[in-house]
């Protein structure tokens, strides 16, 4: 396998300093894979797409693997955490966390590791695909930060935190950028909690909330009219003093403020409304936007100067539809949370837990949070969420399949193998990978499946 041509092109990019991403796996009762990750894959040497049609149990028979702590957990029905070697020379500690339902049995397992103990771990860091800028150094890894509120599986999101390390102990301007409810609130706070500036204040302050002839005031506060009076008042960039001012929805200050907030950054300082004397700016500032800031440039929607003032260091959190260890570990959280919070038991059903997967989830963590609140109180999906509206999802579904296997055949009789095979796989799979028991349950000879699959292999090995 040629790592450096499997996923995206970056996928590795941001290996550096030391930091490699965790393994997970999700599994059914069986032990049936049913999401993994690419480093997983790359710890055993073979492709995601073919390590997913696997079984633990088989990977542990075919020497991959020296144990499974998946199915020591699915056999004790409890969190189970042990070293486990892989075929390439991985040690990596695994914890695997068994969900269970209402009667006390396993459905799902969830699988990840974040550390690699001892010497093998120097090992496992220099089989990764070597990058230009890589310079290998052990530092604590900040895998997932429960006091903060960050939940970093993907790696996309460990390189989030990566880079908030490095960054947290200086004054640079920061602008965050993500879609609505990826968190973006949340990477600022981490940033201030791991700066020198951590005793400080964080003053959070929704540039959308504000009317535009109070922003001002707001920010910058005002002098008292008379050398006695009392009716002065400090702004939020004035209470940020020591802090992090975070100025979240950015995007939405009116073009007369963005002149002065340029000025006040470029100054480090400022003057109240009706003031005189300058009062010196000690505080990092932290933007955020979900809008794309350099388009509304182009349009003039936005100070040019204030852009670059403020993206000295710009971080970009991904949807939440492209993390899924993310969403597993979100899901699992706020799950854990809420039960917690009612004083409920609710447990997750496989059947529910493939739907959260299957969602874009377009409001991202908060509208997952939201949901999974709903869920938990009500103990079944919340009404209208998710649901199939009209028998229309299946319509796509189906619109879906042929699209896909249209692209595969060329023919109608290639099709029907297609179809054919991808229907028994897919009973296969519910049926623990029993021939015997998905040709009783398709009423076919068991011969009959291995022919069809045989068929569908011959039709994708031609395309």
């Amino acid at each position: 396998m040629n790592h450096s041509e499997s996923g995206p092109a970056g996928e590795y990019a941001g290996l550096i300093d030391g930091q490699s991403p965790g393994t997970l796996f999700v599994t059914d009762a069986r032990g049936n894979i049913l999401i993994s990750n690419e480093f997983t894959a790359l710890t055993i040497g073979i492709p995601l797409e073919e390590l997913l049609k696997y079984n633990v149990r088989d990977l542990v028979n075919a020497g991959y693997y020296s144990d499974s702590v998946t199915l020591k957990a699915i056999a004790a029905k409890k969190k189970v955490s042990m070293v486990i070697r892989t075929v390439q020379g991985f040690n990596v500690l695994s914890t695997a966390t068994p969900i269970l339902n209402q009667e006390g049995e396993v459905q799902l397992v969830v699988t990840s590791s974040n550390s690699y103990p001892g010497e093998p771990e120097a090992k496992a860091v220099s089989s990764l695909p070597p990058s230009p800028s890589s310079r290998l150094r052990r530092q604590p890894r900040p895998d997932t930060d429960t006091a903060s509120g960050i939940i970093a599986e993907s790696l996309a999101m460990k390189q989030i935190i990566q880079v908030c390390n490095q960054i947290a102990s200086y004054d640079s301007k920061v602008l965050i950028l993500g879609e609505s409810g990826t968190g973006k609130e949340i990477i600022a706070k981490y940033i201030h909690r791991k700066s020198g500036r951590w005793n400080g204040p964080f003053i959070p302050v929704n540039c959308a909330a504000i009317p535009a002839d109070s922003f001002e005031y707001e920010l910058f506060g005002r002098e008292s009219r008379e050398a006695e009076a009392a009716d002065g008042k400090k702004g939020l960039v004035e209470l940020a003093a020591g802090g992090v001012l975070f100025l979240d929805e950015i995007a939405e200050m009116p073009l007369d403020m963005q002149a002065k907030l340029l000025h006040v950054l470029e100054s480090s300082e400022l003057r109240r409304i009706g003031g005189t004397v300058p009062i010196p700016v000690h505080c990092r500032v932290v933007c955020a936007t979900n809008r794309d800031l350099w388009s509304m440039v182009q349009q003039g929607q936005f100070r040019e100067d204030l852009y670059y003032r403020i993206n000295v260091i710009p971080i970009h959190i991904p949807p939440l539809r492209s993390r899924k260890p993310d969403l597993v570990g979100l899901t699992s959280s706020f799950i854990a949370h809420f039960n917690a919070a009612y004083g409920k038991r609710y447990m997750l059903g496989a059947d529910e837990f493939q739907r959260i997967l299957d969602q874009p989830w377009h409001g991202n963590a908060r509208e997952l949070r939201n949901y999974i609140e709903r869920l938990v109180i009500t103990g079944s999906a919340p009404s209208g969420a998710l649901s199939d509206e009209d028998g229309m999802a299946d319509v796509f579904a189906l619109d879906h399949f042929i699209g896909r296997n249209r692209e595969r055949a060329g023919s109608l009789k290639d099709f029907t193998a297609l179809a054919e095979g991808r229907f028994i796989r897919q009973t296969l799979d519910e049926y623990g990978g029993s021939a015997a028991e998905a040709a009783k349950h398709l009423g076919v000879d068991r011969s009959v499946i291995y022919r069809k699959l045989k068929k569908m292999e011959e039709v994708l090995g031609r395309k």
